[in-house]
């Protein structure tokens, strides 16, 4: 429960819509318990030979709820809709400054679950929990004293049982529902794991010929799903089958206390017939409260998966106010007796690495996988702190500069290769949103990728597809390329930035590359010869050491 008190209290900025969706579900209620408390009367009256007096008014009432309940379903859903995208903003917020160092501790189809379907499952929390349970307590309220005017021991009867359906039956509903909703969330989220590793590695499954054991994961995952959904399915029924028991329970215990007490009861034999129907309506408030009740289990879980994402505590962060130091000119780098070690690994990724690449310098990296090439980078990023030593821009220590003011002097062209779903102006205008058409086409052009641009049905606005399944993985990379010379930043890192290319194509991009590398701190690993022969100087590293230079 505390992680949902946590996340609803984020909501408060929205607590006008809420408080409006809340007053119109109330007041459709009691229109209909009105509506049927004046049929009741009505159905009396010409029992009695009485006249029909309160048709309009029933007829007003009737209106009255149809127009209150639309209104409720409108605030209630913008009132939902608005907190789920605040919350989405706040775990988006939370998410960023922990890539790539700590995401990298959760895989892409988990966090893609926390961010859709765990948010998501928080929809219920207000619309279907909150906002019932409130109208549930304020009809209680009012159908105490409606029927303690008539006969206060009957009266006390209904609340009691009507207790019995909106507390004992939630209750019992949610303690059979918590276990199976945390099992339905836990296996929803592998369930998307598996689908997003087959598709983002079915290639590499293929190869190994491991297509068929990710299918047998997945499969796995759907069973124990769809046996989480059909417990919570057989718990529903069987909560809304004693929901309506106890409901007729009531009017049995109405007409039993009628036939006793008699003339005790203000208002005699039609008196009754209003309690009854009033009664009858007033239960479908406590109607819906033992699905909500079942469902908390699924959202407490659902809740306790967003809030472990949202308050991880970042590899790194931006230094305090008073030690903070503005970003210098310069853009010279420099490594300093740094040694650094991922989180649980026994062995040191660099080991007393010290290195210097002077403003304007041109530096290449060569050595073997897993050599320590790209922590090297992460560390010039800071997306990590040394051990020990320190990583310096212009002399000044990362640890003592703003993240965003780093981030905003370098270019990065990584190892993966990030192609989202969306045209190649959308692409490119990642790294410069207000870009022109014709410096779009220039880094283009640059990155050797004129003719392909000339040879696109619709230029710059052709859609390239999820994850640019319409383009190579050779046009995939200089696409990549072409977005870090937009950016247009004064230091360039590049990471095997001729990764996919053949020869003859890598001669053009190294070609085209060299004027843009002109005046900026360069710093490029690769394993092709020809990718560093651009460089000042090239060193090797091995085993997270600098070997040779």
């Amino acid at each position: 429960m505390t992680d949902l008190l946590a996340l609803l209290a984020l909501a408060r900025k929205r607590a006008g819509w809420m408080a409006i969706g809340a007053i119109c579900s109330l007041v459709a209620t009691a229109a209909g318990i009105a509506v049927l408390g004046i049929a009741g009367s009505l159905i009396a009256a010409a029992a009695t030979g009485g006249v029909l007096a309160g048709l309009l008014w029933l007829r007003a009432f009737a209106v009255a709820r149809i127009g209150a309940r639309y209104l409720e379903r409108l605030t209630t859903h913008e009132a939902t809709f608005r907190v789920l995208a605040d919350l989405r903003l706040w775990v988006f917020e939370r998410a960023i400054p922990l890539a790539p160092a700590r995401l990298g501790g959760w895989r892409g189809g988990d966090l893609m679950a926390r961010l859709v379907s765990d948010i998501d499952a928080l929809d219920g929390l207000y619309i279907r929990l909150v906002t019932p349970t409130v109208v549930a307590v304020l009809t209680a309220v009012g159908l105490t004293f409606l029927l303690g005017a008539y006969s206060p021991a009957l009266a006390a009867v209904v609340i009691a049982l009507m207790a019995l359906a909106g507390i004992g039956v939630p209750a019992l509903a949610e303690r059979a529902g918590r276990r199976v909703g945390a099992e339905q969330v836990a296996a929803g989220a592998r369930l998307r794991v598996g689908v997003v590793d087959l598709m983002q590695g079915m290639a590499d499954l293929a190869a190994n010929e491991a297509l068929g054991r990710q299918a047998a994961t997945i499969a796995a995952a759907e069973a124990d799903y769809e046996a989480a959904q059909f417990r919570q399915t057989v718990i529903a029924s069987l909560s809304a089958a004693a929901t309506v028991v106890v409901a007729q329970l009531s009017l049995v215990a109405l007409v039993l206390g009628w036939a006793a007490l008699g003339p005790a009861i203000a208002g005699g034999g039609p008196a009754v017939a209003v309690a009854a129907l009033v009664t009858l309506a007033a239960f479908e408030a406590v109607a819906p409260l033992p699905l909500a009740w079942q469902m908390l289990g699924r959202t407490a879980a659902a809740a306790r998966r967003i809030r472990e994402l949202a308050e991880a505590t970042p590899a790194v962060s931006d230094p305090p106010a008073e030690r903070r130091r503005p970003v210098p000119p310069s853009t010279a780098l420099a490594l300093e007796g740094v040694r650094f070690s991922y989180p649980g690994s026994p062995v040191a990724a660099l080991e007393r690495i010290d290195l210097a690449v002077a403003e304007g310098g041109r530096l290449g990296i060569a050595g073997p996988s897993g050599a320590g090439k790209s922590t090297l980078l992460a560390m010039l990023l800071r997306f990590h702190d040394p051990d020990s030593g320190r990583v310096t821009l212009g002399g000044v220590d990362l640890r003592d500069l703003a993240l965003a003011d780093v981030h905003a002097r370098i270019g990065v062209l990584s190892q993966s290769t990030a192609i989202l779903a969306g045209s190649l102006r959308e692409n490119l205008a990642i790294a410069a949103p207000d870009a022109d058409d014709a410096a779009l086409a220039g880094v283009l052009e640059r990155a050797g990728l004129g003719p392909f641009l000339a040879a696109l049905p619709d230029g710059l606005d052709t859609w390239l597809g999820e994850a640019g399944v319409t383009v190579s993985g050779g046009e995939a990379r200089r696409i990549a390329l072409a977005r870090v010379l937009l950016k247009d930043a004064p230091i360039l890192l590049l990471d095997e930035p001729t990764e996919g290319l053949d020869a003859d194509t890598e001669r053009s991009v190294l070609a085209a590359l060299r004027p843009a590398l002109a005046g900026r701190t360069v710093i490029a690993i690769s394993h092709r010869p020809a990718a560093l022969d651009a460089m000042d100087r090239v060193v090797r590293i091995e085993g997270g050491r600098i070997v040779e230079a």
